[in-house]
């Protein structure tokens, strides 16, 4: 089968033919995501045993009997306190398809011991729901109606996510330093945006004067965004972090306890919440903004995530 295989960090990837695995079924498509692009650098490795060569692509939908489904990625234990909470993302023994085993960059995939969620409408618009969606709904979960939101950075999971808050009836904020991404963002509901050149939180708060928010929610995670968000929450605001670009929050402790902050870190999401997203897609409320790229596109598409020229998801179908 023909796979697209990282065999060096900070190189392409390898176009290859490759051995089908032991339990084949057939990839309907896979979103290719910053996740992806940080273990491809080589970024994530002080964190993650990796073994290469590997196949990436941990948002994956199969088919199978001309239906569709998303991959719930996040196989644990089944045992510890997180599995038991349906945290299995946190589980000490995890297993992520594309990440710990071989993924869906490929035209078949071995899912055996992964939930598979049925999914109405055709693999390469439904993807996305499989991480970003996941994600993006863990990253609202419980923000109450009326609520005033800021979100940092416009990639798919925001796109997402601002859309799963304007149906909650929340008043959001989106801070982004790509026009075209901006201007999506306020086609998809954001009741404002703050262009940025670079500094998320001081321009933020530059635009938002005496106002403050509710809860702010991180997508980028840089030392751009993190910087001095604590200060521009309400009293018993929270702080949910979901980007991984090597920032560092620095919070007063005094801060944190006069005005009663939370902060949470997201990762991935609950089966559950796999489902819901699903339902909301199914019923219209929720758009994915998929881009389709070929397999033998993989590398182009890499290339446009890094610099920007993606409003979306780039996903990868394996077809000619």
């Amino acid at each position: 089968m023909l796979a697209a295989v990282l065999r060096k960090f900070g190189g392409p990837l390898s176009l290859e033919e490759v051995s089908s695995p032991l339990n084949p079924v057939k990839v309907g498509a896979t979103g290719l995501c910053h996740g992806d692009l940080h273990i491809i650098m080589g970024e994530w490795t002080w964190d993650l045993s990796l073994k290469l060569p590997l196949v990436l692509g941990h948002e994956i939908s199969v088919v199978n009997e001309d239906k569709t489904y998303l991959v719930y990625n996040a196989r644990g234990c089944g045992l510890c306190k997180q599995c038991r909470r349906g945290e299995n993302q946190f589980c000490e023994k995890l297993n992520v398809l594309g990440v710990h085993m071989n993924g869906g960059f490929a035209e078949y995939v071995d899912v055996t011991g992964f939930p598979l969620v049925p999914v109405k409408g055709n693999p390469i618009d439904a993807t996305p729901l499989a991480d970003a969606g996941v994600t993006a709904m863990n990253s609202v979960d419980g923000i109450e109606q009326g609520s005033k939101v800021a979100v940092l950075g416009t990639g798919e999971v925001a796109m997402i996510s601002i859309q799963l808050l304007r149906n909650e009836g929340a008043e959001v904020w989106v801070v982004g330093r790509n026009q075209a991404k901006l201007r999506k963002a306020k086609e998809l509901g954001a009741d404002e945006i703050v262009y940025t050149g670079g500094e998320y939180s001081t321009d933020l708060s530059a635009f938002a004067t005496s106002n403050k928010f509710d809860v702010i929610i991180d997508y980028v995670g840089s030392q751009y965004t993190l910087r001095d968000l604590p200060w521009l929450l309400r009293r018993t605001g929270e702080l949910r972090v979901v980007g991984e670009f090597g920032g560092e929050l620095t919070l007063p402790g005094q801060l944190l306890v006069l005005r009663g902050l939370k902060v949470r870190g997201i990762l991935y999401g609950s089966l559950e919440q796999m489902k819901r997203v699903i339902r909301l897609y199914e019923t219209g409320k929720l758009k994915t903004l998929a881009l389709p790229y070929s397999i033998k596109e993989i590398n182009s598409a890499i290339i446009d995530l890094i610099q920007g020229r993606v409003i979306g998801r780039p996903v990868i179908y394996p077809g000619s």
